[in-house]
């Protein structure tokens, strides 16, 4: 097993941390002592917890992306969408939700660059969704109420308030009803 670099080590504590407390949960101070360095060389690497934020978004979003696009597309919609909620299932169920998701709740406190990164990786999740929806409505005729785009929106929406209801109520059931909602738009 390869050996994480010290910058390495920071951005994977920083994505828990984020995940687990936002961006105005941790201290450099708390990355130096999880990776056992001085908080001058986390400086040395992220001159600003500012720069150590968006270099964790931006590694984040490159791990669902890939994720997204590791999804087999010969699979049904159905079974795609599945495949998707998996992930954000077990997310409901621990102690983190998604980073874009907690961070976005603190926008007012982030600087410009993150925000462009946060709206790119909604606009990547939304995107794969309205594909998704868009096949099913291609192959199962199905008619909705709204655009795929809306749809999608709404969706992915309602996707990242479960997953933030679930931790505040330690209940992971209450990311199903978006899940559901999910389920129904891409099925026969």
């Amino acid at each position: 097993m390869k050996t994480q670099s010290v910058r390495e080590q920071l951005l994977e504590h920083t994505l828990v941390l984020i995940r687990r407390r936002g961006f105005n949960g941790f201290s450099y101070r708390d990355l130096a002592d999880l990776v056992g360095v001085k908080t001058s060389s986390i400086h040395y690497y992220f001159p600003a917890k500012d720069d150590l934020v968006l270099e964790a978004v931006k590694e984040y979003s490159a791990r669902i992306s890939e994720r997204l696009r590791s999804v087999d597309s010969s699979l049904s919609p159905r079974e795609q969408a599945e495949g998707y909620l998996n992930f954000l299932r077990t997310a409901a169920c621990g102690d983190q939700i998604c980073l874009a998701g907690m961070l976005s709740t603190e926008t007012l406190c982030l600087p410009e660059s993150v925000h462009t990164e946060l709206k790119q990786f909604y606009r990547m999740n939304e995107n794969w969704l309205m594909g998704l929806i868009e096949r099913a409505q291609s192959e199962y005729g199905k008619v909705y109420p709204v655009t795929p785009r809306a749809l999608a929106q709404v969706i992915y929406g309602a996707l990242q308030n479960g997953l933030i209801v679930a931790r505040l109520f330690g209940a992971p059931e209450r990311l199903e009803s978006a899940a559901d909602l999910l389920m129904a738009s891409v099925s026969e």
